[in-house]
């Protein structure tokens, strides 16, 4: 029998792998595994929003970096985020999200989905992105969407 592989569970015991240690390091930086169905909720109302960018930044810690473009530089600070909100949203735009799918571990909060921008009087137009946020003291101190292409 090989010694490195885990030993069979007890009859009737599910086994499964523990988390990788990225996630274990994320877990340990936050210190608490409790809290992240609290941090899932944060990222979703904090996505739920988006149409208020008022609202919406009241879910971001005030030194957080947000890259709404993985490719663009970071924007740091609420009142900055905002602005670029409305800057993207200061004309009728209207943003339709549809998460399809979310991992979360202790801070690190991911997601996989759709995001349709509409403006008026043009076709809608259509995003696959995958959202990686970290949440700390029940706020958003990063987020980076990546395009999923």
């Amino acid at each position: 029998m090989n010694s490195r592989l885990p030993a069979a569970p007890p009859s009737g015991a599910c086994w499964a792998p523990s988390p990788p240690r990225w996630a274990k390091a994320a877990i340990a930086a936050d210190g608490k595994i409790s809290d992240t169905k609290a941090n899932e909720k944060v990222v979703n109302d904090f996505i739920a929003a988006w149409n208020d960018p008022d609202k919406a930044v009241t879910s971001l810690a005030d030194n957080c970096a947000v890259r709404m473009e993985e490719d663009k530089p970071a924007i740091t600070g609420p009142a900055n985020v905002a602005a670029a909100f409305k800057g993207y949203m200061g004309h009728g735009e209207k943003l339709d999200v549809r998460i399809l799918q979310t991992y979360a571990e202790g801070p690190l909060v991911t997601n996989k989905r759709v995001d349709t921008l509409t403006v008026p009087g043009k076709p809608p137009q259509t995003f696959q992105v995958i959202g990686v946020f970290i949440v700390k003291k029940g706020k958003i101190t990063e987020w980076t969407d990546y395009r999923d292409v």
